[in-house]
């Protein structure tokens, strides 16, 4: 399930299958958020060592 913000502040929760359906009806009552990534972390040494 995709959660979908609308302009209105409603928020709706559309299952995977008709995610495309709904973009396409409802694209101008969508509400665009942005959101920063978090820092990259990066992997430790003992996670990328090769196991034999």
């Amino acid at each position: 399930m995709f959660t979908v913000r609308l302009k209105n502040g409603d928020t709706v929760r559309v299952p995977l299958e008709q995610l495309e359906e709904f973009l396409e009806k409802n694209r101008e009552q969508i509400q665009v958020q942005q959101q920063e990534m978090g820092k990259r972390r990066s992997a430790s040494v003992s996670a990328t060592t090769d196991y034999q």
